[in-house]
């Protein structure tokens, strides 16, 4: 063998034992019964204690509490509030049927001024003008004569007394008075006309006599001290109706001159009268509790 050919040799004899070696399938052998036992007894010892065979027992979390106490705290909040509006709404029907008797009742007690069949009750004067003064504001009218008639053509002039006439008017009820600002003169009265439908049409008539000329509202004793009754001054008439009421006023300038459609005073005396004192207050009070 030559020098290199040894050399090569001895390199491979030299290599690591397993690198370059396969390794050979060893025979099965199967366990033993004492092994099968080793085996089980190590596994058991691996197993937690105190645990059930499924395993390791989960602990609840903090945040699943938290949560589930908020849940029944909005519960038992929700409960509350129901029972706060059962308790309202309990309320509130009982309070509507305590008031409901007292309006029936006083809905009976109010009296209709629709026709005089149902407010038969004829009027006085000391129904209409029970004060020697009439208030309006700070101020007062000065009530001076009243007079209250069956012939209702007294307090009209022209035509207008025999359409009172035909319409059923059965009384005038009216005073003198002196306004508190101006020392305007002012006559103020109601006529009791049959029915509403009536009053209605007398006064929407009346328009049409006035702007003719061919009627109108009477002032009592002339309007102006020192006068014949039986002469009109140059006035300003107003009229309403209220029901089956006709109300009116007649206003003269303590100078005798004419008074205009736009005078304030005029306006005024108007508002304070017809429509506050005559209307809203004699009237309103008759029709109320009887």
């Amino acid at each position: 063998m030559s020098r290199n050919a040894q050399l090569h040799a001895a390199h491979r004899l030299s290599a690591p034992v397993g690198q370059h070696r396969r390794a050979t399938a060893q025979p099965f052998t199967p366990p033993t019964g004492a092994e099968h036992r080793a085996a089980a007894d190590h596994v058991a010892r691996q197993k937690p204690t105190g645990g059930s065979s499924g395993g390791y027992r989960a602990r609840p979390r903090a945040g699943h509490q938290s949560r589930r106490a908020l849940r029944l705290a909005l519960g038992g909040l929700g409960a509350f509030v129901l029972a706060g509006v059962c308790v309202l709404s309990a309320y509130l029907i009982a309070a509507d049927a305590r008031r409901a008797p007292a309006a029936a009742r006083q809905q009976i007690q109010a009296r209709d001024l629709g026709s005089r069949r149902v407010d038969a009750a004829p009027l006085s004067l000391d129904e209409v003008f029970p004060a020697p003064g009439i208030p309006a504001g700070t101020a007062a009218y000065q009530v001076g004569m009243t007079h209250i008639d069956t012939d209702c053509g007294i307090a009209a002039v022209g035509l207008l007394g025999a359409l009172l006439d035909r319409y059923g008017c059965t009384q005038v009820v009216r005073a003198a008075l002196t306004a508190p600002y101006g020392g305007y003169q002012v006559t103020a009265g109601i006529f009791n006309l049959a029915d509403e439908p009536g009053a209605r049409w007398v006064a929407n008539q009346t328009r049409q006599l006035v702007a003719a000329g061919e009627g109108t509202f009477a002032a009592m004793a002339g309007g102006l001290p020192g006068t014949d009754p039986r002469i009109q001054p140059p006035a300003l008439a107003s009229w309403d109706f209220h029901g089956h009421f006709l109300l009116y006023c007649v206003i003269v300038r303590p100078d005798g001159r004419p008074v205009r459609d736009d005078d304030p005073y005029a306006q005024r005396i108007t508002t304070d009268l017809l429509r506050s004192y005559l209307g809203d207050t004699v009237l309103a009070r008759r029709e109320s509790l009887s």
